[in-house]
């Protein structure tokens, strides 16, 4: 059943380079979608926003299902993943109005960080990003407020904006939760790196190494056995600067398809880890730069730099959530985002005093496109109560 009419979110005048199209367009990340999926919701336009300030960023947007909808805010992860039409597919289209947007320098957002690192990683924090959406609230005369909708990284955005701005959020509906703190980067990217060279099968700590480790060979075998004390930091040296010789360049392309690779082999449950399939050298340098940016900085949670590693914010913020209804799904055999993340964000959410708490643990792993978690995350925005119209407007 379609939900209130909300005609006062629809743009009252033309909206930057808006392309005024049937059918669908898709942003520059890969497809995730699968073949039993239905069709995408209807593709109403797509355009750019001028970033906020004095920035040289231009975010890249689309929208999907119905103008008169309840908004949806869609955040992708990575960081640097880019969106993907195939996201649209979780939301009913004669309800939802689904507003997809590529996050600075992945994309068709630009300047691109596959192109120039330094433009594209300048004016690229948690809070730029939580102005962008801001921003694109007001492009799209979104005036009440919106459910929030994000996977992964996108689920780490979600509630760094949701904390932020409680007031224009309806619900949030979290998918992989990522807290981005120390352990839960160390738990993909370190594990037992620092003693590999010496002994392959040494356990250390706990990690998603243990349960993919001929991929985690492949992935370690792209950085040199002297800097793999701390993986993220030497990663974020090498994708800092451009490659100016054929063998940055070589070490460049190497690094970035390899964290690429090992994100795909360990974000499914049913997954090849033996496979040596190459990802697009575009789309790695993008994802691959942007993701190390974020994780050397602590995802910019409350500040930067590497002492910012060690924060805590998201759970220490929990009780700005109070009055958001939240909803959680995450796979059992997550190995990207370990379950126990999702787990530390229901307990400190109930224990702030959210009463609106929807916990669901899926027989799945990281991919929100597996059978079980794709099935819940339909049926909870199927099932969500329906906006009032006093929700609609500020």
């Amino acid at each position: 059943m379609a939900g209130p009419s909300c005609a006062h979110h629809v743009p009252s005048g033309p909206v930057a380079e808006s392309a005024m199209v049937e059918g669908s367009t898709e942003s520059a990340g890969p497809s995730n979608a699968s073949a039993n999926l239905p069709s995408n919701p209807p593709f109403i336009r797509s355009g750019h926003l001028n970033a906020p300030g004095f920035s040289e960023h231009r975010i890249y947007w689309e929208e999907y299902g119905t103008l008169t909808g309840e908004p949806v805010m869609v955040l992708h992860g990575g960081p640097g993943s880019g969106s993907h039409s195939s996201l649209a597919r979780f939301f009913n289209p004669q309800r939802y109005r689904v507003i997809l947007f590529d996050q600075r320098g992945c994309g068709k957002s630009t300047p691109s960080a596959s192109d120039d690192p330094t433009a594209a990683l300048t004016d690229n924090t948690t809070q730029h990003l939580i102005d962008d959406i801001s921003a694109l609230r007001h492009e799209l005369n979104i005036t009440g407020k919106m459910h929030v909708f994000g996977g992964s990284w996108g689920s780490t955005l979600a509630l760094a904006y949701a904390i932020a701005h409680p007031v224009t959020v309806q619900t949030l509906i979290l998918r992989g939760v990522f807290l981005c703190r120390r352990a839960d980067v160390d738990y993909f990217f370190q594990g037992n790196a620092a003693e590999f060279a010496a002994d392959p099968l040494a356990m250390p700590v706990p990690g998603a190494y243990l349960d993919f480790p001929t991929a985690w060979r492949h992935f370690l075998d792209a950085i040199p056995p002297e800097d793999r004390g701390d993986v993220v930091k030497s990663l974020a040296s090498v994708f800092a600067m451009p490659a100016r010789t054929d063998m940055e360049r070589e070490r460049l392309a190497k690094a970035a398809s390899a964290c690429v690779a090992w994100e795909g082999s360990a974000s499914r449950l049913n997954r090849n880890e033996s496979g040596r399939s190459q990802p697009n050298q575009k789309y790695a340098l993008t994802s691959a730069r942007i993701l190390v940016h974020y994780m050397v900085n602590g995802g910019f949670l409350g500040g930067d730099g590497e002492s910012n590693r060690d924060n805590n914010y998201i759970l220490d913020h929990a009780p700005r959530l109070n009055t958001v209804p939240v909803y959680v799904v995450h796979g059992r055999y997550d190995r990207v985002c370990h379950l126990y993340q999702a787990e530390a964000l229901v307990r400190a959410l109930r224990d702030a005093g959210n009463r609106a708490v929807d916990y669901s643990i899926t027989t799945a792993g990281h991919s929100g496109f597996e059978r079980e978690t794709d099935t819940r995350l339909r049926t909870i925005m199927n099932d969500l109560p329906q906006m009032t119209r006093s929700d609609c407007v500020a």
